[in-house]
């Protein structure tokens, strides 16, 4: 009995020390806001950062066949500036929209003139439950 007892004890240290980090720890967003993003407006954006300049494409959940944007802006502390407008459809909206970065898991719409945007948040999607964390 005691020799069962004592496998058993090593059996659960030895999952234990085993056991994946949790999900937070799993989950920190990178330092750069380059990276794939969901919208609480169900689309996805692809981010692309160089310098002080911030690029997306965002598409709709049907692979942009109902809408799909670019945005261009420049970055100055937590603030992007810039101009937006739908590629698809061709005759769609566009603007300028400003963004405030919370923190590089999470952007908020600060501000917008032209055609009203759809999306508010964005959260960023890094290969787990990040909505989670971040949720739009």
């Amino acid at each position: 009995m005691a020799i069962r007892k004592a496998l058993f004890v090593l059996a659960i240290a030895s999952v234990a020390l085993s056991a994946p980090a949790p999900i937070a720890a799993q989950c920190t967003a990178p330092a750069s806001l380059t990276g794939k993003w969901k919208g609480d407006d169900g689309g996805t954006y692809r981010i692309r950062a160089v310098g002080n300049e911030v690029w997306w494409i965002g598409t709709s959940a049907d692979g942009g066949k109902s809408w799909t944007n670019v945005y261009k802006g420049n970055r100055v502390g937590q603030q992007i500036s810039g101009r937006w407008a739908d590629i698809v459809p061709a005759n769609g909206g566009n603007g300028v929209m400003t963004l405030t970065v919370v923190n590089n898991g999470l952007i908020k719409k600060a501000s917008e003139s032209g055609s009203p945007f759809g999306g508010t948040k964005w959260g960023r999607v890094v290969g787990c439950d990040d909505m989670g964390l971040n949720p739009v």
